[in-house]
C-alpha cells in the first residue's frame, strides 16, 4: 500500500515538522463553524507553511459541513499528503477518494462492522490508498491489528465518534491505548488536543503525532497556533 501518509507523520523529526496533523473541518458539532469565512485552501496552505507533517479533511456533510470537492480542492493546492476523514459506507467512496487526490483513508471501528472494515481496509489497499484505522478501545485495537495486510497507522479516537465526539473524553484513552501498539505501527492521537500539555502527553504516551482540528481553527492566527502545540518536538 502507499504510505506516504504514515510516511511522513514518522519522518516528521527528520524532516523538520511539526508532529502534527492539522484537520481541515467546515464544522465542529461542539463549536460550530470553524472556517469563518476563511478559505480552506488559504488555510491549507497556511498551515503547510507553518510546518505540519500532514493535513486531513473532513468530507461528512451532515455534521461537519464537508465534501469531496473540500478534500479534492484542498488535495490540489498542498504537497503534503491527506487524510479523507468520513464515515465511510461504501467502496465506492474509497474509490472516490483516489480520484480526488487523497492519499489515506479513515476507517472507524465504531461505526463500521467488522465484515465491512475488512471488504473496505481491502479495497483501499488496493487501489493505493493507506488506510488509517481508528480506534477507541483496546478490544478495537486488537481487531484492527489482525488485519490483512498488517496496518501500518492506527488513530485512537479520545472522544467517542458515536456521540459526534461531544462527551468528555481526553488524552487519557490514548494514554491508555497507544503503549499496546506494536513498534513499527504509527500512531495518530485524535480529538482533545489542546494545550502543548495534551501533545506532550500523547507523544509520551508513544504517539508519533497528534490530529488537530478545532483548537488551530478557531485560533486568530492558525500557523502559531500549531506551531504553539507542537513546537517543542523540533527544540534541541
Amino acid at each position: 500500500m502507499n504510505a506516504a501518509f504514515s510516511g511522513s507523520i514518522l519522518h516528521a523529526a527528520r524532516d523538520g515538522k511539526l508532529p502534527l496533523v492539522a484537520d481541515i473541518k467546515p464544522v465542529s458539532p461542539r463549536d460550530g463553524d470553524l472556517f469563518a469565512e476563511r478559505s480552506p485552501v488559504g488555510l491549507a496552505r497556511i498551515l503547510e507553511g507553518a510546518g505540519v507533517c500532514a493535513l486531513s479533511v473532513v468530507t461528512e456533510s451532515a455534521h461537519f459541513g464537508g465534501s469531496l470537492d473540500l478534500l479534492r480542492r484542498v488535495a490540489g493546492s498542498v504537497k503534503l499528503p491527506v487524510l479523507r476523514k468520513d464515515f465511510i459506507r461504501s467502496a465506492a467512496q474509497i474509490d472516490e477518494t483516489v480520484e480526488a487526490g487523497g492519499a489515506a483513508i479513515l476507517l472507524i471501528l465504531s461505526t463500521i462492522p467488522e465484515d465491512e472494515i475488512m471488504k473496505f481496509y481491502g479495497r483501499a489497499v488496493e487501489v493505493g490508498l493507506e488506510p488509517l484505522v481508528e480506534v477507541h478501545t483496546p478490544d478495537q485495537l486488537r481487531f484492527a491489528l489482525s488485519l490483512e495486510p498488517g496496518p501500518t497507522i492506527i488513530g485512537i479516537n479520545n472522544r467517542d465518534i458515536t456521540a459526534l465526539e461531544k462527551d468528555d473524553g481526553d488524552v487519557r484513552v490514548t494514554e491508555e491505548i497507544a503503549p499496546l501498539v506494536p513498534d513499527g505501527v504509527a500512531v495518530l492521537s485524535e480529538s482533545s488536543i489542546s494545550t502543548p500539555g495534551d501533545v506532550r502527553r500523547a507523544l509520551a504516551a508513544g504517539c508519533d503525532a497528534v490530529l488537530v482540528g478545532t483548537a488551530i481553527l478557531m485560533a486568530p492566527d492558525p500557523a502559531s497556533r500549531a506551531r504553539d502545540l507542537a513546537g517543542f518536538a523540533l527544540e534541541g
